[in-house]
């Protein structure tokens, strides 16, 4: 292993890293800080990380490189860096420095199980960062290559790969089988009754910094999911199954996704509401609705209306 590497594309940031002023309003809204509460998990500690690469006091190793992998590209740390850090630039070109130098990570980037893909091409038309390749093999077959360094951990593709071929890194409440213990835990409370997925991007930062907070999660059950677009079908129905009376997903607005993955929840929710229909559910406990960063106050009311409307039902009978 090396222990001297030549960061070129990182090294063009140094001013930039020198700006940051370790306040640490990066890391409040971070979701990877959140699942494990360590510093070097943070954009900040990060920064120091890469900082100290370039400077040559770090020599790189494959945990530490791994840990400029895990990051799903919320932005929330450059929109709220009080000294304008490109913090999601810096990491991007950080990559690109570390996988040409021969690190392999794991990161929170997609992984494809190839027993279980047929490569049928879903994934890499969800795609917006075309971090997904259909490529030929030495064997003259073919199969699904991810591209590390593009890869922004968003799930879109997970959760419509029909196969379940598409898995992620487990420890940050993303991967299905994390979201279905989750959603079990929740609802072991028999009190709460509305279960309702919430976007990281749009709908947590501004949900965290006020007051509906606790008032909400308080009251009903509430899922940070990195995206709309990867809440699969099957955790709406196993909500139902787990004694939810309603499921609300609340995303970004159209336009406002940098996924399009709130496009790809409405046209999934949809049908999943003919699939109420035909186990005689009604699919009015199924909502989808559109809120934008800071709009805390109209995501209370739009839950508590929908609240009202569901314990108007009453429990689901099958």
């Amino acid at each position: 292993m090396k222990t001297t590497y030549v960061l070129k594309r990182t090294k063009k940031w140094e001013s930039e890293l020198n700006k940051c002023i370790r306040c640490g309003y990066c890391y409040e809204l971070c979701p990877l800080f959140k699942s494990y509460n360590w510093e070097s998990d943070t954009p900040r500690g990060k920064l120091l990380l890469i900082y100290g690469m370039i400077a040559g006091k770090i020599i790189p190793t494959q945990s530490l490189v791994n840990k400029i992998f895990e990051c799903f590209y919320c932005k929330n740390c450059s929109d709220n860096c009080s000294a304008g850090v490109p913090v999601t630039e810096i990491f991007s070109d950080a990559r690109a420095d570390f996988a040409e130098a021969g690190f392999d990570v794991e990161g929170t980037i997609v992984q494809i199980n190839e027993d279980l893909c047929s490569v049928c091409g879903i994934c890499v038309s969800l795609c917006k960062y075309d971090a997904l390749t259909i490529v030929d093999t030495s064997d003259d077959t073919k199969k699904i290559e991810v591209n590390k360094i593009e890869c922004r951990g968003c799930g879109l593709c997970l959760a419509a790969c029909p196969a379940g071929a598409i898995t992620q890194k487990e420890g940050c409440n993303v991967t299905l089988p994390e979201l279905h213990s989750t959603i079990n835990d929740i609802l072991k409370n028999t009190e709460k009754k509305i279960l309702v997925f919430a976007c990281n991007y749009s709908i947590f930062p501004g949900m965290q910094l006020s007051e509906t907070e606790a008032v909400i999660k308080t009251s009903y059950g509430v899922i940070v999911t990195m995206c709309t677009g990867r809440v699969a079908p099957e955790l709406i129905l196993r909500a139902i199954e787990a004694g939810a009376w309603g499921v609300m997903i609340a995303g970004c607005p159209p336009k406002e996704c940098d996924h399009e993955g709130n496009y790809k929840a409405r046209r999934r929710l949809i049908l999943l509401k003919n699939i109420l229909k035909d186990l005689n559910i009604n699919p009015k406990r199924l909502k989808l609705e559109w809120f934008s960063t800071g709009e805390s106050l109209k995501l209370e009311k739009a839950i508590t209306d929908f609240s009202k409307e569901i314990h108007k039902l009453g429990p689901i009978t099958i």
